[in-house]
């Protein structure tokens, strides 16, 4: 686990008083642990696993996991990870990324229901 300092790249006067008062923010980073089995997980599974954790935490269908996904990345519920970490894993929420995450979600949904997924309609 590391520390990191949350500032401004160029700090201004009043800002390096309070760094110098300790008074700035801390954030910790938490680690991705390796997958089962003592492989590295690769950011493919993790992502998968954050989905997988936010469908266990809220069984629904596709537009209201989304709603969850969201909640659970801005109060990093998911090991601590933010949007900005997440981002890193290949969560992304911005329009263009929901193709790929709701297939990553239907995925998820396929597995924790038991059955295999269908193949994508052309």
């Amino acid at each position: 686990m590391s520390i990191e300092r949350l500032g401004r790249a160029w700090p201004t006067r009043q800002n390096a008083d309070h760094v110098a008062r300790g008074t700035t923010a801390n954030r910790v980073v938490v680690a991705i642990s390796p997958a089962e089995g003592g492989e590295v997980a690769t950011a493919e599974s993790e992502a998968l696993s954050f989905v997988r954790f936010c469908y266990r935490r809220r069984a629904v269908a596709w537009p209201e996991l989304y709603d969850e996904m969201c909640a659970v990345a801005a109060c990093g519920a998911y090991r601590g990870l933010g949007y900005e970490q997440l981002e890193g894993l290949g969560i992304r929420f911005a329009l263009a990324a929901l193709p790929r995450l709701a297939e990553m979600a239907a995925r998820v949904m396929a597995e924790e229901r038991g059955r295999p997924l269908a193949p994508a309609l052309a």
